[in-house]
C-alpha cells in the first residue's frame, strides 16, 4: 500500500528528486549563496593537494609573517608557512569533523527517537530522561569536559560533538514519530497486519527524514564552530595538522604584527558557517509541508 501523507504528515522528499531540489535551491538567491559557500569549502577540502599553492607544513624562515602578496595571497605565518595553503588544508579537518559528527549523531539520535516514540512509556521515559541529563549541560562546556577527560585528538573531538548533538535529533525524531504514527495511513498498515519493524522503518522513518536532514544541515554549522572552539583551546585536532581553530589560536599572539592571520582563518569559519545556515534555511523552506 502506498503511503498517503494525509493531513499533518511530512512530505517524503522533494517531488522532483535530488535534481529538482538543487534547481529549487539554486533559484533562491539566499540558498544559492549558501550552496556556493558550502560547495566551495567541500571542493577545497577534496582537492587540497591540487588547489593549495604550497605545502601547508613547510616552513620558510626567510618569509616569516610576510604580508599578503602575489607570491603569498594570504601572507605567511610565524614559521613562514603559506596561510592560504593551510586554510585550504584546514578545511579537511573542519569539514571531516563536522560531517562525521553530525552524521553519527543523526543516526544514533534517530534510532533513539524512533524507539522512544514507538516502544512504550517506559522506554520513552528512560531515553528522554537520559537526553534531558545531556541537555542540562551547556553544549560547549560538555564538549570541553569530554575532550579534557579523554584527551585532545580528532577522534575525541568527533565523539564530544556527537554526544552534544544526539539529544537534538532524539527529541526531534520522537516528536515527529508520535505525530506520524497516529496518522490514518500508518493505522491502516497496522490493521492490514504489517509488522512494527516494517511500519517504523518503511513508513514512519521516510516521513520524518526531511526535518532530520534540515536539522543536520543546521547542526553542521554548529559542529564546525565547536570543533574550531576545541582546537582554539588546544583540545581538538593537534598541530601540525592545520585546522581553522588552531590557526586562529596561533594568530592571537600576532594580532598587531600580522592581523591577516586572524582575518583569513576567522573568515573561513564565518563563511562556511554562514553558508551552512543559509543552505539549512533553504532546505527548511523546501521541505515545509505548508508550501
Amino acid at each position: 500500500m502506498k503511503a498517503d501523507p494525509g493531513v499533518g504528515a511530512l512530505p517524503i522528499g522533494p517531488p522532483r528528486g535530488v535534481a529538482g531540489l538543487f534547481r529549487a535551491l539554486a533559484a533562491d538567491p539566499r540558498s544559492a549563496a549558501g550552496l556556493a559557500l558550502v560547495c566551495s569549502a567541500i571542493i577545497a577540502a577534496a582537492f587540497a593537494p591540487v588547489i593549495a599553492p604550497s605545502d601547508p607544513d613547510t616552513p620558510d624562515f626567510i618569509n616569516v609573517l610576510a604580508p599578503p602578496s602575489l607570491i603569498h595571497l594570504f601572507g605567511t605565518d610565524e614559521l613562514g608557512r603559506d596561510v592560504l595553503s593551510r586554510i585550504i588544508y584546514g578545511a579537511r579537518a573542519s569539514l571531516f569533523v563536522g560531517c562525521l559528527s553530525v552524521a553519527a549523531a543523526a543516526v544514533i539520535g534517530t534510532l533513539l527517537g524512533l524507539a522512544a516514540g514507538t516502544m512504550g512509556r517506559l522506554t520513552d521515559a528512560l531515553i528522554m530522561r537520559a537526553m534531558d541529563v545531556i541537555f542540562a549541560f551547556p553544549s560547549i562546556l560538555l564538549a570541553l569536559a569530554i575532550t579534557a577527560v579523554l584527551g585532545p585528538s580528532l577522534t575525541n573531538a568527533v565523539l564530544a560533538i556527537v554526544v552534544v548533538n544526539v539529544p537534538v535529533f532524539a527529541r526531534l525524531v520522537r516528536a515527529q514519530t508520535m505525530v506520524v504514527s497516529r496518522l490514518e495511513f500508518v493505522e491502516a498498515k497496522r490493521a492490514l497486519g504489517f509488522g512494527e519493524g516494517h511500519i517504523v522503518f518503511r513508513t514512519i522513518l521516510p516521513n520524518i527524514l526531511p526535518p532530520v536532514i534540515v536539522q543536520g544541515s543546521l547542526l553542521f554549522a554548529s559542529a564546525i564552530i565547536t570543533e574550531s572552539y576545541l582546537s582554539f583551546l588546544g583540545l581538538g585536532v593537534q598541530p601540525p595538522t592545520p585546522t581553522w581553530g588552531n590557526m586562529l589560536r596561533n594568530a592571537i599572539g600576532f594580532l598587531e604584527l600580522a592581523p591577516w592571520l586572524a582575518w583569513f582563518s576567522g573568515s573561513a569559519i564565518f563563511l562556511t558557517v554562514l553558508g551552512s545556515n543559509l543552505l539549512g534555511d533553504g532546505l527548511r523552506d523546501r521541505f515545509d509541508p505548508r508550501d
